[in-house]
């Protein structure tokens, strides 16, 4: 463990003491393993991530917007353009005019976004099944992430 610089003004007498550093050490961990999983798709986590939400939140009736992924995932709206520019580009979705809002567009994958989307999905839920598993206790670890989530928007202003 690293000792921190004393003239840094912290609670923390090393950086792995911080959770919040500890959090996104491992967060940055885990999208790197993403990152070489996806790699032979061409496609990375946050594109997998994008293509995952438009897929799920596609009905019968209904296609995703933009702002429908931003509420979903909690993203930012320059992260989900630029993302979808990049699938658009990618030809792994299409956009289709939304006649109530010519502002916005709804986005649908096409047959080989879906493709691609469903060979990630397996990569990815097995790479997070030995990840996760590392945890001693998926479920409780799921549930305490979940509660953080759902809890922290108390914490926005």
């Amino acid at each position: 463990m690293l000792k921190l610089n004393k003239k840094l003004n912290t609670k923390f007498d090393a950086a792995e003491s911080s959770p919040g550093f500890l959090f996104w050490k491992v967060a940055n961990l885990h999208q790197r393993l993403q990152r070489q999983v996806l790699k032979d798709l061409d496609i990375s986590p946050t594109q997998y991530s994008l293509l995952a939400c438009y897929f799920f939140l596609k009905t019968p009736t209904k296609l995703p917007t933009q702002s429908d992924i931003c509420e979903m995932a909690g993203l930012d709206k320059m992260l989900v353009s630029d993302t979808t520019k990049a699938l658009l580009r990618k030809k792994l979705v299409s956009k289709k005019t939304n006649k109530d809002d010519q502002r916005s567009f709804f986005i649908e994958l096409t047959d080989e976004g879906k493709s691609i989307c469903n060979k990630a999905v397996k990569l990815i839920e097995v790479l997070d099944d030995e990840f996760f598993a590392l945890t001693g206790n998926t479920k409780n670890f799921h549930e305490m992430l979940h509660r953080i989530e759902s809890r922290a928007t108390i914490l926005k202003k």
